[in-house]
């Protein structure tokens, strides 16, 4: 399944320039439906939304989205996208179900021998770290839900990744897992970091732009999830009250959405 989206400046006396770009959505979890849809719906909004910026410059964006369902075998071919970004699922990343080994060399094949930029978020971004040397497992620390504050890093990556989350100090994201990376794979820069984990954002220039977070989780989204981790026992009493009393907190899931548009189409 694909979707064209044409999205142009209103700017007038302006010739704008045009870019297409075109998007491979590798969905690890297509069964599950959240409360505003799949999760290939929640990124086709952010990307969508992401390329306001490019409105602003006066120039067209047309987006070409298309889906691919990994879990069953559907892979795209990576020459013809400028990006493939995988998506969050409820899989172990560090598991060996055969979707999961051959997600894997997919993703390796794509680093190595392609174009196309690596977009990963949440389990995009630990199935990414793995296939590229990294260590992902389960977070001793315990779960991070909910919104979060995360430590961008001291050489200024992060901040040149989000100026808007530079310009306040920190990266709010909204959080979902019990795994994480534990070691990144060589080469990688590490732009983010929580008090729980050491790796929540991983940039090769060119090549590959992963968060642990979900910048496409808005708050209903967010506050649905939650619930479910309170009713399945993941949280303790007292840690549900905590993350229902942080999912409403203003975050930079928009401006993250604008960053993987600025990746995919080369400005950073």
């Amino acid at each position: 399944m694909s979707s064209s989206i044409s999205l142009e400046s209103s700017l007038s006396n302006i010739s704008p320039s045009c870019k297409r770009l075109r998007v491979a959505i590798l969905e690890t979890d297509p069964e599950l439906v959240t409360v505003c849809g799949t999760f290939a719906d929640l990124f086709k909004r952010l990307l969508t939304n992401g390329t306001t910026e490019a409105e602003e410059r006066a120039e067209k964006v047309i987006l070409d989205i298309a889906t691919f369902d990994v879990v069953k075998g559907s892979y795209p071919e990576p020459d013809y996208f400028d990006g493939i970004l995988v998506t969050g699922s409820r899989a172990t990343a560090f598991d060996n179900d055969p979707w999961i080994l051959k997600l894997v060399e997919y993703i390796k094949r794509v680093h190595d021998s392609s174009s196309a930029r690596l977009v990963g978020i949440c389990f995009g971004h630990q199935v990414i770290a793995r296939a590229l040397g990294g260590v992902v497992e389960e977070n001793s620390a315990g779960w991070e839900v909910s919104v979060t504050k995360l430590r961008l890093d001291e050489e200024g990556l992060g901040a040149k990744l989000f100026p808007e989350a530079g310009a306040e100090g920190e990266l709010r994201l909204q959080q979902m897992h019990r795994d994480h990376v534990a070691v990144p794979p060589p080469g990688l820069r590490v732009f983010a970091t929580s008090d729980r984990s050491s790796v929540h954002g991983l940039y090769e220039e060119g090549k590959v732009l992963t968060l642990q977070g979900h910048p496409e989780f808005n708050e209903e989204v967010a506050r649905s999830s939650v619930e479910v981790q309170i009713v399945r026992g993941s949280l303790s009493e007292a840690e549900g009250k905590d993350a229902l009393a942080r999912v409403a907190i203003h975050n930079h899931g928009a401006d993250v959405g604008k960053a993987v548009v600025r990746f995919l189409i080369g400005v950073v």
